[in-house]
């Protein structure tokens, strides 16, 4: 409870970009284009956003990263074949790389789960797609 009240505290005044809600149905509708190593990576961001020991300047970072990636539009339109989601992956990527030292295992762990939850079966977590 706690943690979804600083969440929301983190969020508010920024739902046209981002929400939880947006953020899943991106991630049901592109995941699997994404590649399970950069999915793996953006679920460690939105896991990491809950996290009311991140600093503020991650999260606003957090935010600003998983808004992109949800916005219907960005540099490279995602619905383009190869190479439409490659600008996210670079987001992503560098985003992971500033927070490497915050992320813990069980924000990893947690990120799994909520792929699981989403894709089920099709999403077979190994240590490959650890970020």
């Amino acid at each position: 409870m706690n943690e979804d009240l600083h969440l929301e505290t983190t969020i508010k005044g920024k739902e046209k970009h981002y929400s939880p809600d947006k953020f899943i149905n991106k991630v049901k509708r592109y995941g699997a284009n994404l590649g399970f190593r950069a999915l793996h990576g953006v679920a460690v961001l939105y896991c990491a956003l809950k996290s009311p020991d991140l600093p503020k300047e991650h999260k606003l970072m957090i935010l600003g990263v998983l808004g992109y990636f949800i916005l219907p539009i960005d540099l490279i339109a995602d619905m383009l074949p190869a190479v439409g989601l490659a600008d996210d992956i670079v987001i992503i990527t560098k985003a992971i790389s500033v927070i490497y030292s915050s992320i813990t295992d069980e924000m990893k762990e947690e990120a799994h789960e909520v792929l699981k939850k989403i894709f089920g079966d099709k999403y077979q977590p190994s240590i490959e797609y650890e970020v």
